[in-house]
């Protein structure tokens, strides 16, 4: 997992996630940067590169395609927000989802082994694995964490986890870079209190003409009932929590306020297309309007 970095990791480069990271960059972080972005999305400078551009999506209403393209702003913008919160603080930021967050389903905690979770990358993404990591703790006495990342660019949301969950729930997160012999750590460090976090939900398409030669896993995406998508995803999970022997559950999120924990059977993980982060690569490229 890391933050949302210019496109040089990606194909895309006229893309609207990467126009956000530049204006948070260096010295133009701040919550005025915030709002000049908001500004210019509310007169349209960015028309050209939201989400009734991308295939499936084009009959969505205004009101949605804002909201997703706010979802990005401040997915962006965060960071910057918690980095100057307490422990205490910190705490109540994540724990503040709680209220309106409900843990639906949570099928397959009673089976054996190490548990292996694949999620996705959406709007409220760390306050749902920060409060999942709790609910683990206090459902299966889980106190290890393993978080895997691409370890591009440090997220700076899960150093303020790591020190949240050891001081207040008892629960030690470890990050562990997806480079060099990272399987090998991954085998020596899990036991049967241990669950594994792997944001699986990196798009093909944006790697451009050739992605990693990795098994392909599926998202569906959806706005309502009449806009629905599956998007091919470059993930090798099931075939790591295979060799591992590990539990393979689904951390779905199918709508805001739900979030639903199921083994793994081969079907899609669930996400709105507004909350989801990386929508920007589905949409055609083309120069962004100012």
């Amino acid at each position: 997992m890391n933050a949302v970095s210019p496109a040089r990791s990606f194909a895309a480069q006229a893309r609207f996630d990467t126009l956000v990271a530049e204006a948070f960059a260096g010295s133009q972080a701040s919550r005025h940067a915030r709002d000049r972005l908001i500004a210019r999305l509310h007169r349209g400078a960015f028309d050209g590169l939201l989400l009734r551009r991308a295939e499936g999506f084009a009959a969505i209403p205004e009101a949605l395609e804002r909201r997703a393209a706010l979802n990005a702003i401040d997915f962006a913008f965060e960071p910057l927000v918690l980095a100057s919160l307490s422990v205490a603080q910190a705490d109540a930021y994540f724990a503040g989802i709680e209220a309106v967050l409900r843990v639906g389903q949570a099928q397959g905690l009673d089976r054996p082994g190490p548990l292996w979770l694949d999620t996705a990358h959406h709007a409220c993404v760390f306050s749902v694995l920060y409060r999942m990591a709790a609910f683990l703790k206090a459902r299966r006495g889980i106190g290890d964490i393993v978080l895997l990342h691409q370890g591009l660019r440090p997220e700076p949301r899960l150093g303020i986890a790591v020190k949240v969950l050891g001081r207040v729930h008892g629960v030690r997160l470890h990050l562990l870079p997806l480079r060099g012999d990272w399987f090998g750590q991954l085998a020596r460090r899990a036991t049967p209190q241990t669950a594994i976090f792997s944001l699986s939900d990196m798009p093909r398409e944006a790697f451009g003409a050739a992605p990693p030669r990795r098994a392909l896993g599926r998202i569906a995406l959806h706005a309502g009932a009449e806009a629905r998508r599956v998007v091919e995803t470059v993930s090798g999970s099931t075939i790591f929590a295979r060799r591992l022997g590990a539990t393979h559950l689904v951390l779905d999120y199918p709508a805001r306020g739900t979030i639903r924990l199921r083994p793994h059977d081969g079907g899609p993980a669930l996400c709105p297309v507004d909350d989801w982060v990386f929508w920007p690569v589905l949409v055609a490229r083309g120069p962004a309007s100012s």
